[in-house]
């Protein structure tokens, strides 16, 4: 049978929520079983975001998985910032190499597509874990799982479902106490005085920059507790982004599990998982035609081949 096609729309800037999960979904990452390795993958995707075009807006990395909320990007084709991303690439690699004008085009081609991405995140993540154990062999179960975010509002949902992760599994009471989700790592910094500037998507555009930070480990964390709790209970802050309503709705996507649900690559309203479908339905049939068609030939150029059975002419 073969593979699910990936769903990549070509627009200035597309957002997803990814996820990968270990072979077996052995729990690898327990810091019981490999110490420190949860901060070994977080310094790789900071690496890789810094020579791809993507921005990561959430992220929590459990014991046998990891989940990404994040935008692709595709700005104008800029060949010094192309050159840049692909000196900082090189720094990273076992083999450098030295950047030449004409692979311009072909890196602006790999720094914009996700699943590039992914490939390089997911095997720099098991070299990186089979060179700290001393072993080899596959650590990831299979290819990343994927749904493509339709606008801010359902992207402010994701990233809440992925802040709660850990809460969830029983390990916090709250994302912020979490030290390997983004909402713990916000926390920290803030504690460290350093300068984060979350991004200014849905409710966190009305607010100063220098107090975002604050704001959206402040609501993730209230969130996370009104989503968990058997009673909604009445707003504490006027301000608050999301009604009771607007809350119950929420928890009961996440009970069942929509932003999980990876039979679909859509998350937002039943008109956009139409159109995702569709568009998914249309790729198969094209990509079954191409493969009907290569098979067709192949057959042809075969018969071509075989030698005449009839008897040669004196």
């Amino acid at each position: 049978m073969s593979r699910r096609p990936r769903i990549k729309p070509d627009r200035p800037s597309v957002y997803y929520h990814v996820m990968t999960r270990t072979a077996q979904q052995e729990l690898y990452f327990k810091e019981s079983i490999s110490p420190g390795f949860k901060e070994v993958m977080i310094r790789i995707f900071q690496n890789m975001c810094d020579v791809y075009y993507i921005r990561v807006f959430a992220w929590v990395v459990m014991d046998n998985h990891y989940h990404l909320c994040l935008q692709v990007q595709k700005p104008p084709k800029d060949r010094n910032d192309l050159k840049r991303r692909f000196d900082c690439l090189q720094k990273h690699n076992k083999s450098p190499r030295k950047w030449q004008p004409e692979l311009a085009d072909s890196c602006y081609e790999r720094f914009t597509d996700l699943s590039r991405f992914m490939s390089s995140v997911n095997s720099r993540i098991a070299k990186a874990f089979n060179r700290s154990r001393e072993t080899s062999g596959h650590l990831w179960g299979g290819r990343y799982k994927s749904k493509i975010i339709e606008n801010e509002s359902s992207l402010l949902k994701v990233m809440c479902y992925i802040e709660q992760n850990p809460v969830k599994a029983g390990l916090c009471a709250a994302p912020s106490t979490y030290p390997w989700c983004s909402a713990g790592r916000l926390r920290i910094r803030q504690a460290q005085q350093t300068v984060i500037q979350p991004p200014a998507i849905d409710f966190l555009g009305n607010i100063a920059p220098n107090k975002r930070a604050q704001a959206y480990v402040e609501w993730v964390d209230d969130l996370a507790c009104q989503m968990n709790s058997p009673v909604i209970s009445p707003r504490k802050k006027p301000n608050y982004p999301l009604s009771n309503n607007q809350i119950r709705e929420w928890r009961n996507q996440f009970e069942a599990g929509e932003p999980e649900d990876w039979s679909s690559q859509a998350f937002g309203s039943t008109a956009f998982h139409l159109e995702i479908t569709l568009e998914e339905q249309a790729k198969t049939k094209r990509m079954t035609n191409q493969r009907n068609q290569a098979v067709k030939r192949r057959r042809i150029d075969r018969t071509r081949r075989l030698p005449s059975s009839e008897p040669p002419t004196t």
